[in-house]
């Protein structure tokens, strides 16, 4: 990470560039590529800090399970203001840093599509082209059941006419 002058050294800055490249190469490689490397409280974000902290302390799922989320903050100096920079990281190493972590640091298999054939990828907030209309759809008169549970003396008589005639307005 940076010094108290808020700077890394050159060394700390050529591995950081060097995993960079590595990464973004690995999110290319997977159809998922990135320009902009994200931004938290205005500051650009440390991916490789972000990643050496984190597989530290025993990957993403070991800081999630104990919420270290917050302690990792504290290291990027990240400006008071910013109240949600924990949400944020955890986000961002979801987005950027998860996958490489369970490939390059823990071994296991990349379970994407291999290179050439890209998974197709629908932009956020797109529309899916059908719906499944057969979630709405309930089997027998679940009406019916609910009724049996109540204690019938404690409703107006005509509570379960209405209650009724909505169920088969709905349906």
């Amino acid at each position: 990470m940076a010094n108290s002058t808020g700077k890394a050294p050159p060394d700390e800055r050529r591995k950081g560039l060097a995993f960079l490249d590595e990464l973004r190469q690995f999110h290319h490689s997977r159809g998922s590529p990135f320009k902009k490397i994200p931004a938290v409280g205005g500051k650009e974000l440390d991916l490789h800090g972000l990643y050496t902290r984190v597989t530290t302390l025993g990957g993403f799922a070991k800081v999630s399970e104990k919420n270290q989320w917050g302690e990792i903050v504290e290291e990027f100096n990240f400006p008071r203001s910013c109240s949600n920079a924990a949400f944020a990281l955890k986000q961002y190493y979801l987005r950027y840093l998860e996958k490489y972590e369970k490939v390059h640091h823990f071994g296991e298999d990349d379970d994407e599509v291999p290179p050439g054939n890209p998974k197709p990828q629908l932009p956020i907030g797109a529309i899916p082209s059908s719906y499944n209309y057969q979630q709405h759809s309930v089997s027998g008169c679940p009406w019916i059941y609910a009724v049996s549970f109540v204690d019938y003396h404690q409703y107006h008589p005509l509570f379960f006419f209405f209650f009724a005639l909505s169920i088969f307005i709905v349906s």
